[in-house]
């Protein structure tokens, strides 16, 4: 199980998106007025749809990593959080808007991590379901 690239990857997008708790996306000076950031930096603890979308991140790619056996669920899931995470981005993205002034921080480049790593683990059960495939036209 571990030795499979896909694996790796999804533990990639596990811990990535596990560190958005702690890491922050952007920092800056919260415009007057605005609700939905406390404080001076927006991670994904600061209110309750980054919360849930992060949580339920970390939980699907974490149950898709034990799903080994089972490629076309695997897949799927895989897939799911690649749309998943990208909302993630949108989401973020449309908070910075709540800030007067600012800057994406660098650990931004966490939530990229989480789409890469959703992303090349969804190429590597392809090429296992291609392999399986061959494998079995040779039999």
């Amino acid at each position: 199980m571990i030795q499979r690239k896909q694996t790796l990857w999804l533990l990639l997008s596990t811990v990535c998106s596990g560190l958005t708790f702690k890491f922050p996306f952007y920092s800056g000076t919260v415009a007057p007025g605005v609700e939905n950031v406390t404080g001076p930096e927006l991670s994904a603890v600061d209110n309750i749809p980054l919360i849930a979308l992060t949580a339920v991140i970390v939980i699907l790619s974490a149950v898709t990593i034990f799903l080994f056996k089972d490629r076309r669920k695997q897949i799927q899931f895989s897939i799911l959080g690649l749309l998943m995470s990208i909302g993630l981005i949108a989401l973020y993205w449309s908070y910075t808007s709540s800030f007067a002034t600012g800057n994406i921080a660098i650990t931004a480049i966490l939530t990229l991590f989480i789409l890469i790593g959703f992303f090349f683990a969804i190429s590597g059960i392809r090429k296992d379901q291609k392999l399986i495939k061959d494998l079995n036209r040779l039999r």
